[in-house]
């Protein structure tokens, strides 16, 4: 019981000399759990004791839940063993689940056994296909050809750029930097890659404990990762535990391709903690080093909007546009900071200034559903430019309709407009996706007074306020006890 105990306190603790310890105290007494023996493995792994690692995956085997990483494992052991690990690597094509994981690790396989060639005839497809997913792989390899001196193989690898840390990673390469860029694939590489995969995925699933436990098996064996850190620190904040996950974040230097999502997940971390001082002197800290990065001045926006300073935060994104206009960033970019300055000044009651960075937003990215339905729900909360408002809004409904937010809005935009009959409908579709959300509740319970469904809008009230807060709160109760008057409906 204490061994169990103990196991847990020091996976959530991130003690993994303490976490190895209790397994084997639970293995002697047959209590094994399905991940223990992966602790074991990392922890023989990390000391060269290959029949200690050996062991541990027969164990892992005959305890069923997590066999199918067996030719992954036994394929990494027997690469840094200095013999071919292909034959067991190829064990994977027999299992669903082995499979999923199998593309990335051929390649990971072939850049340690120095088959470059190889490794670029599947990197050429992956590369193509510009998966979100794959981007740590296409940053692994180009990481590898860069330590090799290949600029132009590691250039054509991030050549999409279709993440923030494929863009960092290109431009140090365009700077030369190879001091902790630059880094050739070991096993230790693909091993940590394997766990960490594997806890992000089951992170995704919300088994927030095993996450855990693969997220410090990956830092046993990655030594000094940047990716490693990054996983843990994930893992730990998915938990709740953001002073652990801002630990590991904050270790993640400026030069790693992964610092400015380190960065926003630290203060996201610290947002989260309500630590909002130290949160914005993180990012004062960074800035200084950094005063052109229009992505700091973003996550400074974000932060002073979390901590309701509206106009400082407008304030902050009009700068990142200014900076990311002359960085000349994507319309994709623009758009979302023009978003983000929009939705800031519409908040702060900087208007119609905001009214006009919306519509520059929807003018750089016109077909964006979020973009269209703050653009007019903006409008119409004010009761102005209707037309425009409605055209938004039904626009985004096309492209989302989907969206519980946007169907209500639509449903509000028919009231509004006076059809409210119609209004009921959308605004019903819109609570089955969100039977809790207080707007929707408001909105459908002012459309039924209208109709003369006057029980069912007082029900809708009551559910409304149970979730409301200040002045939405209170005008909730007003309509509760007087019924729907032209000064209590919802804005």
């Amino acid at each position: 019981m204490l061994a169990g105990k103990a196991y847990v306190s020091a996976i959530e603790t991130g003690d993994f000399d303490l976490a190895a310890k209790a397994v084997r105290v639970l293995q002697l007494r047959g209590k094994a759990e399905p991940e223990m023996p992966l602790v074991l493995y990392a922890v023989a792994f990390a000391q060269r004791d290959w029949n200690g690692a050996d062991l541990a995956t027969v164990e892992l085997e005959a305890l069923e839940n997590f066999a199918f990483l067996q030719p992954y494992l036994g394929a990494w052991l027997e690469t840094a063993r200095g013999r071919d690990g292909t034959a067991i690597l190829a064990q994977a094509r027999s299992n669903a689940t082995s499979r999923y994981y199998l593309e990335e690790h051929l390649i990971l396989h072939s850049l340690v056994r120095r088959r470059e060639n190889e490794a670029l005839a599947l990197l050429a497809a992956l590369v193509e296909r510009n998966e979100a997913r794959m981007a740590p792989v296409r940053i692994i390899a180009a990481r590898h050809f860069w330590a090799r001196n290949e600029t132009a193989t590691a250039r054509e690898i991030l050549k999409f750029q279709s993440t923030a840390p494929e863009q960092k990673l290109y431009q140090l390469i365009e700077a030369g930097q190879k001091k902790g860029v630059a880094q050739k694939v070991t096993p230790s590489t693909g091993l940590a890659f394997l766990f960490q995969r594997l806890s992000n995925d089951l992170a995704s699933q919300r088994a927030e404990f095993l996450s855990q436990v693969l997220a410090l098996a990956s830092t046993r064996v990655a030594g000094d990762s940047d990716y490693a850190r990054l996983t843990l620190g994930r893992s730990y904040a998915m938990a709740d535990n953001h002073d652990l996950a801002v630990a590991e974040y904050s270790r993640i230097g400026p030069d790693s391709p992964y610092f400015l999502v380190g960065l926003s997940s630290e203060i996201a971390s610290l947002v989260a903690n309500e630590d909002y001082g130290r949160a914005i002197g993180r990012l004062d800290s960074s800035l200084d080093g950094n005063p052109e990065a229009p992505e700091l001045y973003i996550l400074k926006g974000q932060t002073l909007q979390a901590l309701g300073e509206n106009a400082a935060a407008a304030a902050a994104f009009a700068q990142a546009v200014a900076l990311g206009e002359q960085a000349k960033r994507s319309d994709l970019v623009m758009a979302n900071y023009w978003l983000a300055l929009g939705g800031a000044q519409e908040q702060a009651g900087i208007w119609p200034e905001g009214l006009e960075s919306l519509r520059k937003a929807n003018e750089l990215l016109p077909n964006s559903p979020t973009i269209l339905n703050y653009l007019g729900y903006a409008q119409l909360e004010r009761r102005e430019n209707e037309e425009e408002a409605v055209a938004a809004i039904k626009q985004a409904h096309e492209l989302r309709s989907s969206s519980p937010a946007i169907t209500d809005s639509l449903g509000w935009a028919y009231f509004i407009t006076g059809e409210h009959e119609r209004a009921v409908a959308y605004l019903e579709t819109a609570l089955e996706g969100q039977p809790q959300d207080p707007t929707i509740n408001e909105h459908l319970g002012d459309a039924y007074w209208t109709v003369g469904r006057l029980y069912e809008a007082r029900y809708a009230w009551k559910t409304a306020k149970l979730f409301a807060e200040d002045e939405d709160a209170q005008r909730l109760a007003s309509k509760i006890d007087l019924g729907l008057r032209p000064d209590l409906v919802s804005p």
